[in-house]
């Protein structure tokens, strides 16, 4: 099947393609690139993220994806997972009366809601959802830095 590719130009306060692609996220969970660009399916698995006092947990159902082919990637205060689906080889004579599933390519950002010490991650993968849990970074308070301030001569003064 062949794809129409579709441009929006940008506006006040972000782009209309973001507005459209959440949009289509929350009512199909599909992206504009697999409605509206040439290339490869993707499709954005549903996503829960709970706080706790000391930690975050973000919670991704992955039902039928093998557990290598599953990539995560976790910073300060984002989380990207992505692989892909495989479909398994029907009969010949197979014909499809309903096909709700997404297969082939997935991807989900997530931004978290504070930020987390990337090294602490970890990340289970059981009964299809897979649970990455990332202790939170203590709050950064005001730092006072000492400069010390020179002169052109290259004399140095403490500020």
């Amino acid at each position: 099947m062949n794809y129409i590719k579709i441009s929006f130009r940008k506006h006040q306060g972000g782009t209309i393609r973001g507005e459209l692609e959440d949009a289509l996220e929350e009512m199909f969970g599909v992206t504009i690139p697999t409605m509206f660009s040439v290339g490869e399916h993707v499709w954005r698995p549903h996503t829960d993220v709970y706080e706790t006092p000391n930690e975050v947990l973000v919670v991704v159902d992955l039902a039928g994806v093998k557990k290598e082919d599953i990539h995560l990637e976790v910073g300060r205060k984002s989380l990207r997972v992505h692989g892909k689906r495989e479909q398994k080889a029907l009969p010949g004579t197979t014909r499809y009366r309903l096909a709700e599933i997404a297969y082939g390519y997935f991807e989900k950002q997530v931004t978290l809601p504070v930020a987390v010490d990337e090294e602490t991650a970890e990340a289970v993968y059981k009964d299809g959802f897979l649970e990455v849990k990332m202790l939170k970074r203590p709050p950064e308070g005001d730092r006072i830095t000492r400069v010390t301030v020179k002169t052109e001569g290259g004399k140095d003064k403490d500020a």
